[in-house]
């Protein structure tokens, strides 16, 4: 809904800068070696993964923290530079004294079951020096003291109206734990513990306390180049005020602007009256379009909800430098976009105490509309028409959630979906000069096993039909797998691999949509010229968790082998050139900071050069590579390549 969200992608630094154009006919080179190469390597991968795994158990600790310990005992010593070395170098185990037994156990908190909630009581904890797991740790050195001093806590009240229980009610464990994760997934929060808690001579009540831990919630950048004055400026915090809300704003001044700047600012109100209903109002302009817009609504965020949907509209103005009136002047292009859906969930079963009879049937329905005010005098194709899409959504969902630490974060608590999903689509696209319907299908499972780990898969396909032919079919296959987190004193690593297919054509660009540059395929691969209607992708990586926090900033290692395969739609993809990534690089990360992660990688590809013929290429980025796909009822949507 936050039309204003600015998403840091990742960036290619001494990337190939577009020094060689490929040759459309080089998609059709038939090189059938890299295929036994790719499924030589496949094997490979998978085979040391496998031994990795199974040597977990049989490995002995081994003395590998003897640097680790030698830090740590020189920053005990009486001097000024063990003293400095102290205040910022903290070993990750002195963070684990843990007062409250980490992540609650369903058994331990169903004998409260029944009982009435006398009381809640919220804490909120600095964002620096205590934990959800040792609230009464009061260690802080004087730089954590400054951070705290500086940020504004979240209100309590905020944090009492994202629980889904009440006093007076009764406990029901589920909604504890589901509580908890609603509250975790807020993104100002880093962690968070309920704890029933007995009260004496009154056996049949407990009192409920929840700890909060805040995350540093605001961010900003500013930048000015004196020799073409040139310049930005931009600020985001979101808990503004401690009071859950999101602001954002930038600004951008250029000469060679229009108006000589372009400005963006949104602002979302979060849980509007314990609703759970969240509304967004933005702006945003740059040097061609300018858009703005509100909206309203709320999802599918738990088993628990009944009713979801959103409003919304938008209004865009653009300029179209490449498109020329009769008088020569460049076209300008006006429409306004609203957007309506509703959607209602039935539990086929009543949910349990402890959540396990999460299981829903879902019927959703959205409506779209597109209304040119201004369109360009020259339209062909039919490009910018008047339309109305409805699209429908009946599906079924199982869902639970398991908590686990060092997945995609570096050590903070992650909730972990196991869903069983299936969604069929159907819709009808009604233009000003033709219809069409739309068909899709959406489906995917995941499990946790406790001796291989976590694997989800998922597969989606929709095409509109017109004229008995189908029109920008679309469909995605992928496979993800991480293993369990392997543990050698106090190091940590982690196995993941991912793999997906993707096909999309439209005939519009005959020469295909899809690429396989940085997160779309190959990290740190760009190649601008390299398209096609089909590819496949693989991707290995191994992290390696250090036992080290400087600042409060933890590292982790990085080894990455990334291979892809791409060609246009009237071309096998097997007979494709193999495009193959491999390096090694680390991540750095305040997880109680809003700022993002930050990555260096440096890559080795062999069968691509820049052009003073190097192989190797360094590069950063800022989100993590794998994520996700929670398969969530939300706004209805086709199928698409994101």
């Amino acid at each position: 809904m936050d039309k204003c969200k600015r998403i840091t992608n990742k960036r290619n630094v001494c990337g190939f800068l577009n020094q060689h154009k490929h040759n459309p006919a080089n998609l059709e080179n038939k090189q059938p070696e890299f295929i036994y190469r790719l499924i030589t390597i496949i094997i490979f991968i998978i085979s040391i993964s496998t031994y990795l795994i199974a040597q977990e158990k049989t490995v002995e600790p081994a003395d590998t923290s003897r640097v680790v310990q030698d830090i740590k005992d020189y920053s005990e010593k009486d001097n000024f530079f063990s003293k400095i070395l102290k205040s910022i170098i903290v070993v990750d185990d002195e963070q684990q004294s843990q007062i409250i037994p980490p992540d609650p156990d369903k058994k331990i908190i169903k004998k409260y079951t029944g009982k009435f909630i006398r009381k809640i009581n919220v804490e909120i904890l600095d964002v620096f020096g205590a934990s959800v797991n040792n609230p009464q740790d009061t260690v802080r050195s004087w730089l954590q003291d400054i951070g705290n001093d500086l940020h504004i806590n979240s209100k309590e009240w905020l944090i009492k109206n994202k629980l889904i229980f009440l006093e007076g009610q009764r406990f029901i464990p589920f909604y504890i734990l589901e509580s908890e994760r609603i509250i975790r997934e807020s993104p100002y929060v880093y962690d968070v513990r309920i704890i029933p808690q007995l009260i004496e001579n009154n056996a049949d009540s407990v009192d409920i306390m929840v700890y909060v831990q805040d995350i540093w919630s605001l961010n900003g950048s500013a930048s000015y180049s004196p020799g073409n004055k040139t310049g930005s400026f931009s600020i985001d915090d979101i808990n503004f005020l401690g009071y859950g809300n999101k602001f954002s704003g930038g600004l951008n001044f250029d000469r060679k602007l229009t108006q000589g700047w372009d400005w963006d600012a949104s602002y979302t109100y979060d849980n509007i009256e314990r609703t759970f209903l969240s509304a967004n109002i933005y702006y945003e302009s740059d040097m061609n379009t300018e858009k703005y817009g509100v909206s309203i609504g709320r999802d599918f965020f738990s088993p628990i909800i009944s009713w979801a949907g959103s409003i919304e509209q938008n209004w865009v103005n653009t300029r179209y430098p490449e498109i020329l009136n009769s008088s020569g002047l460049i076209e300008t292009v006006r429409y306004n976009e609203q957007a309506y859906w509703l959607g209602h969930s039935f539990n086929l079963k009543q949910i349990d105490s402890s959540g396990e009879n999460q299981i829903s049937f879902n019927l959703s329905g959205r409506i779209t509309r597109s209304v040119y005010s201004q369109k360009p005098e020259f339209d062909t194709l039919n490009l910018f028409q008047d339309n109305t899409f409805y699209l429908g959504r009946i599906g079924y969902s199982s869902r639970q959630y398991y908590q686990d630490h060092y997945i995609f974060g570096l050590g903070k608590t992650e909730d972990i979906p196991l869903v069983h999903m299936i969604a069929f689509l159907y819709g009808y696209e009604v233009g000003s000069n033709s219809s069409r319907p739309y068909y899709g299908l959406k489906t995917g499972y995941s499990f946790n096993n406790n001796s291989l780990g976590y694997c989800y898969g998922g597969f989606q396909i929709g095409a509109f039909r017109s004229n008995q032919k189908w029109l920008n079919l679309t469909y995605i296959m992928e496979v993800m797998y991480f293993s369990n987190l392997n543990v050698v004193g106090k190091w940590k690593w982690r196995h993941y691999i991912e793999s997906r297919y993707s096909y999309s054509y439209d005939p519009l660009r005959p020469q295909g949509i899809l690429n396989i540059n940085n997160e779309s395929g190959i990290r740190g691969f760009s190649d601008d010229y390299l398209k096609g209607a089909k590819k496949l992708v693989m991707n290995y990586e191994v992290d390696i968790f250090a036992p080290l926090q400087f600042l409060g900033f933890k590292l982790a290692f990085i080894t990455f082998a990334d291979f892809g395969l791409i060609s246009s739609n009237n071309n096998s993809l097997f007979t494709s050139k193999l495009y193959q990534g491999y390096g090694i690089g680390f991540r750095i990360k305040n997880e109680h900071l809003i700022f993002p992660a930050f990555q260096f990688m440096f890559g080795f590809y062999p069968n691509t050069s820049k052009a003073d013929g190097s192989n190797f290429y360094a590069f950063h980025q800022s989100a993590i590579y794998y994520r996700f796909n929670k398969f969530e009822f939300s706004i209805p949507s086709i199928v698409k390549i994101e």
